[in-house]
C-alpha cells in the first residue's frame, strides 16, 4: 500500500489548516463569553457563531483527512464505485462547508443590522433627551 505524497501533503495541510481554525475559534469564544457576559442577546448570536465556526473548521480538517483516503491505492483497486462514492462525499462535505459559510455570513449580517439599528435609535433617543435639557437660545 503506496501512500501518494500529494494527496498526504495536501490533506495534512487542510487538516493543519482546520485545526487551526477550531483553536482560533475556541479561543475566541473563551473571550467573548467573558466580554458579553452581560449582554444574553449578543452572547446566544456569539454562541450560535461559535457553533457554525467550528462545526465548519471541523469538517475541512475532516476533508484533509479524507482527501489522502480517498486517493489510497487500496480504495482504487476496489474498482470505480467506491472512489466515485468518497469523492461525491468529499464534494458532499465541501457543499456543507459552503452552506454553513454562507449561513454564517447572512446570520452575522442580519444581527450586525439590527445591533447598528438598535444603536441608531438609542442615539436618537439620546439626542433627544439632550435637546431637551438644552436651555433655549436666547434671542437678541
Amino acid at each position: 500500500m503506496q501512500l501518494d505524497l500529494i494527496s498526504c501533503s495536501v490533506g495534512i495541510c487542510i487538516m493543519a489548516f482546520g485545526f487551526v481554525l477550531m483553536r482560533s475559534h475556541w479561543t475566541m469564544w473563551e473571550r467573548q463569553q467573558q466580554e458579553f457576559i452581560d449582554d444574553p442577546r449578543e452572547l446566544r448570536h456569539l454562541q450560535g457563531r461559535f457553533r457554525r465556526r467550528v462545526q465548519t473548521s471541523g469538517l475541512i480538517a475532516f476533508v484533509g483527512l479524507l482527501i489522502p483516503i480517498a486517493d489510497l491505492p487500496v480504495v482504487w483497486n476496489q474498482g470505480p464505485l467506491l472512489p466515485t462514492i468518497l469523492w461525491i462525499g468529499i464534494v458532499g462535505v465541501i457543499l456543507w462547508i459552503v452552506a454553513l459559510a454562507f449561513g454564517d455570513f447572512v446570520s452575522t449580517h442580519a444581527h450586525s443590522r439590527a445591533t447598528l439599528l438598535r444603536l441608531e435609535a438609542r442615539k436618537q433617543a439620546l439626542m433627544g433627551q439632550v435637546k431637551r435639557m438644552k436651555p433655549e437660545a436666547k434671542e437678541e
